[in-house]
């Protein structure tokens, strides 16, 4: 696992513009910038396990309802954090939107300035 307090953790699918947006704002808070871009790395299960605890979300609430995949094969479901952390490294465009980490703070980036609530 690849997590220090001290730096700004973003878990982002670099192919999302909104995703692309909020990494652009990320290099103003922090020059310590831990990239998780989960299509072109192997986000570890357990930074994907602390980001969903630290949010207390469920698995769920991190996940693009709209996405064709989601509608297939996840709707009515409730998967658990294992599950959706398959789910999502089989399909990247499952993440709903970034996730940040800085020190002990965890937020869903819904608008690229939501990554100034970890600052």
């Amino acid at each position: 696992m690849h997590f220090k307090k001290s730096e700004l953790t973003i878990i982002y699918n670099g192919k999302k513009e909104l995703h692309k947006k909020t990494l652009a704002i990320a290099q103003g808070i922090s020059k310590q910038i831990n990239r998780q871009n989960i299509n072109e790395v192997s986000l570890s299960s357990t930074l994907f396990r602390l980001a969903i605890e630290k949010l207390g979300v469920n698995a769920k609430d991190i996940m693009d309802k709209s996405n064709d995949s989601y509608q297939e094969s996840i709707k009515g479901m409730d998967p658990d954090i294992d599950s959706a952390y398959n789910m999502i490294m089989n399909n990247p465009e499952l993440l709903r939107c970034p996730i940040a980490l800085y020190r002990d703070k965890a937020v869903l980036c819904n608008t690229p300035t939501d990554l100034l609530k970890v600052a």
